[in-house]
């Protein structure tokens, strides 16, 4: 039996999410992650336009919003076992801390643009599961 097939069964007979929340879940967790990206980017060019020095600031902010697109993709294509590995490899060729597309993850699962209650916890559970991974 995979571990989906087991986590779908517990799921079910507990009353945790579903196969159905797990995939909403990564939906507005992506979604989430691209508004974080939408943020971030932003921010990079109101700094890039503003008349002082911060280029230190603007590549940080290009790439943490590169990372949350990376990470929302990484939703979107691979599933939960090759997840933690694909974001520790843009984290690292972004030069991004561990920590840092942890708190980025987490801070997403915290802004979901929704009010289905399953998705969020799907979304929570999806998050913490790839920060363990990442750990």
């Amino acid at each position: 039996m995979a571990i989906e097939d087991a986590a779908a069964d517990l799921a079910a007979e507990f009353g945790g999410p579903g196969p159905e929340d797990m995939a909403n879940g990564v939906a507005v967790l992506a979604a989430s992650l691209l508004a974080q990206a939408n943020t971030l980017a932003s921010t990079a060019a109101a700094l890039r336009k503003s008349d002082t020095d911060h280029e230190g600031a603007i590549e940080a902010a290009a790439a943490r919003a590169s990372l949350a697109l990376a990470i929302a993709q990484t939703l979107a294509e691979a599933g939960p076992a090759a997840r933690p590995g694909l974001i520790r490899a843009a984290a690292e060729a972004l030069d991004v801390s561990l920590a840092g597309a942890v708190t980025q993850l987490r801070a997403a699962a915290l802004s979901l643009p929704t009010d289905d209650a399953s998705a969020r916890i799907a979304a929570a559970q999806i998050a913490q599961d790839i920060a363990h991974g990442l750990a």
